[in-house]
């Protein structure tokens, strides 16, 4: 399947499967294709209609959405590199997402290897219940530093989302940050402790695509 069909000119994406199915793939594969394929023909309808500001808001090439998956059935993983909406498209990107996956493939985890934008947090917290935390990397004025394992105890993914709620709220809210950055841009997420304030610059989170929690597999 080519994801990068002219068809769907707003739709920038990349889909692998492991291992790679037998020549004419397999009947779940098939059915995922056509689902996906439904998908990008919503999104692109989607795109058609946006008024010239939201077109103007599109990424390179007029591109509205990014969605890069990997789907590693030896595993039983759905990793999710990439989901991204630069424009205010009438479309809940997520849901409509997350339906397929967990129609296709109810027995895996849903893993964000490099979770950096506030706003795909909180739709898999609504949507999914909290994920398990792995890895959380930290950035303050002074350094940089990587949390996983024992040094992860007593951090929650709940404190970091309130703590960046907090955030945005003392400086006007959401929305007045999201007209500075413009499109394209994420918005980040922080974590507040004794020392002051750090920003999140990703961490590697997982769950169940039915909800149940997520069993970390991160290399020390």
């Amino acid at each position: 399947m080519d994801w990068t069909a002219s068809k769907w000119l707003a739709v920038r994406a990349s889909i692998s499967f492991y291992p790679d199915p037998p020549p004419g793939g397999t009947a779940r594969r098939k059915q995922f294709c056509r689902d996906l394929c439904q998908f990008f023909d919503r999104l692109q309808t989607a795109s058609e209609r946006l008024d010239v500001d939201g077109k103007e808001q599109c990424g390179l090439d007029g591109v509205a959405v990014e969605v890069f998956l990997r789907i590693d059935l030896e595993k039983k993983e759905v990793l999710l590199d990439r989901l991204f909406k630069y424009c205010a498209l009438d479309f809940h990107l997520f849901t409509e997402l997350l339906q397929i996956l967990q129609r296709n493939f109810p027995e895996c985890r849903l893993v964000v290897p490099s979770l950096q934008g506030y706003e795909l947090a909180r739709e898999m917290r609504r949507f999914l219940g909290p994920p398990e935390m792995e890895c959380v990397y930290l950035k303050c004025d002074s350094e940089e530093r990587l949390l996983m394992g024992e040094a992860l105890k007593g951090l929650s993914f709940e404190r970091i989302l309130e703590d960046t709620e907090r955030h945005y709220r003392e400086r006007g809210g959401v929305e007045k940050r999201k007209a500075v950055l413009g499109p394209g841009r994420e918005l980040s997420m922080y974590l507040r402790g004794e020392e002051g304030e750090e920003e999140v610059l990703w961490m590697q989170v997982g769950i169940g695509l039915s909800g149940v929690g997520f069993q970390p597999s991160c290399a020390g």
